[in-house]
């Protein structure tokens, strides 16, 4: 470009001599003087145009390179997201039913029920709510703090601490894919113990859960888990707790009374299918598990029974240790559990079906002891404390059985079907000739992630003698945060 430049301005100045010659021709001849200012002045109007037109050619050259050399830009250039990552995120969940009963009682014979595992109240309540923290710390702990909020008719609302625990992030200096967990949770064992009720696929836990871990093992303790770098899900674990809440009681005098051990692997089956399956081990010592001030109650509405059902005395008195009695010795809990899933129109969202179920088996060696809590008249005639007086001690080694399998199937993107059945096998110390057994079926509707609401239907037969239908409708909301579910 610019040897053209070069060749050009000669040329130009050559012609604008011979214009100002050809007008001079015609006109008096301008002085050596003008004629050498109007050549300069046309010079340096016409560099300055050549000037302009390189500058401007440069600059599209630039342009079209720089172009080509980057990526294309975002249409509207997206704002950067806040990090919320050392914020605690809030939630609350919302968890109400109507329920309706045929029997009256739903006492499970052979088995201790805590408060977590009575059934629902009739009629419309309020149910069990929970309020959520969790968030982390900082780059190498998280933590997470649960608090419910029971409301039953006619009593004062109870707050239960749930969960509050602290667990290590990947970046806290342990082994890739090991985790530690300390505090209250909802540890490993099985595959419902470790989420919220509210999380289910059916609006009550299934029977071994109600017979064994009064809906939810949440002791204090410690859990060390591994995940493994291999081709399939194979996760390992243990952990070590007070020994406080079901299955054990008591505790012991340094705290450390029950250990668990566990072991899980999962795999994917071609691209819309996948498969877990896992076994479990929890060990410890119980102290006074059970037994209360409604032994003698129970025992009348026992005695009733054998009237008119003709039983032998000495079976019921061994009934009535394993309902009633206070359990004193070595438990020790076996789980198996597996959950397949799979997505038939590639799309779990559209369309999913999913099988689940668990098996529990529980050995108790110890002692049960049934006792009378009588009140006493002090010697001033007010009533005072009350007193348990023993009726009798039963020594055992028995072993306790129950199961449960479930299917659920996702037509539609918000609706889904589901049905149940769980069965258990009474200790068999109790001389208990009837295996309860429970059967469910459900259907419900969720508009988001946050609400769902279900329409259930049970029924069971838990003494052999009367069967009871129950219909429940159930909501379940969720405001704010809340976690993910795991598979």
């Amino acid at each position: 470009m610019r040897k053209s430049v070069r060749i050009a301005r000669p040329a130009l100045v050559a012609l604008a001599a011979m214009l100002v010659s050809t007008q001079s021709g015609a006109q008096s001849p301008p002085s050596a003087e003008a004629l050498a200012a109007q050549i300069e002045a046309l010079k340096r109007d016409y560099e300055g145009r050549l000037e302009a037109l390189e500058s401007q050619l440069s600059a599209l050259k630039a342009r079209s390179e720089s172009a080509e050399a980057a990526p294309a830009a975002p249409a509207a250039p997206a704002k950067p997201a806040p990090d919320r990552a050392f914020n605690p995120a809030i939630g609350v969940v919302f968890d109400g039913r109507y329920a309706s009963f045929s029997a009256e009682e739903s006492a499970i014979p052979g088995f201790v029920l805590g408060h977590e595992s009575e059934r629902a109240p009739e009629g419309l309540s309020l149910g069990h709510s929970e309020v959520t923290l969790s968030g982390n710390i900082d780059d190498k702990f998280r933590g997470g703090l649960t608090l419910g909020l029971g409301a039953h008719p006619g009593e004062a609302t109870e707050v239960e601490l749930e969960e509050a625990y602290v667990q290590t992030l990947p970046g806290a200096g342990l082994l890739e894919g090991m985790r530690v967990k300390a505090g209250r949770a909802l540890w490993t064992f099985g595959y419902l113990n470790e989420q919220h009720p509210h999380g289910d696929d059916f609006a009550d836990r299934p029977l071994p859960y109600r017979a064994f871990l009064d809906n939810a093992f949440n002791d204090d303790g410690v859990e060390v888990s591994l995940v493994l770098p291999t081709e399939v899900y194979s996760e390992f674990g243990g952990g070590l707790f007070r020994g406080d809440d079901m299955p054990l009681f008591g505790g012991s005098d340094n705290g450390l009374r029950a250990r668990s051990v566990y072991t899980r692997v999962g795999w994917d089956m071609g691209r819309d299918a996948a498969v877990r399956v896992g076994g479990y081990l929890l060990d410890g010592r119980s102290r006074g598990r059970g037994g209360g001030a409604d032994a003698h109650a129970h025992e009348e509405e026992e005695d009733h029974a054998e009237e008119e059902n003709g039983h032998d005395e000495e079976e019921e008195d061994h009934a009535a240790f394993f309902t009633e009695g206070a359990f004193t010795g070595d438990t020790r809990l076996y789980g198996l559990d597996f959950r397949f899933t799979l997505a038939p129109t590639g799309n779990a969202r559209d369309s999913e079906v999913i099988l689940q179920g668990e098996y529990f088996w529980r050995r108790e060696k110890g002692t049960y002891a049934l006792a009378e809590e009588m009140a006493h008249e002090e010697e001033n005639g007010h009533e005072g404390e009350e007193e348990e007086e023993e009726l009798g001690e039963l020594r055992t080694d028995s072993v306790a059985r129950g199961w449960y399998i479930q299917g659920v199937y996702k037509p539609a993107p918000s609706w889904r079907i589901g049905a149940r059945y769980a069965r258990l096998s009474p200790p068999d110390g109790s001389e208990i000739d009837h295996n309860p057994y429970a059967f469910g079926a459900m259907v419900d509707w969720t508009n988001s992630e946050f609400g769902r609401i279900r329409l259930q239907y049970n029924h069971e037969n838990l003494d052999g003698r009367e069967k009871d239908n129950q219909i429940m409708l159930q909501y379940v909301m969720s405001l704010g945060a809340h976690a993910a579910h795991s598979f």
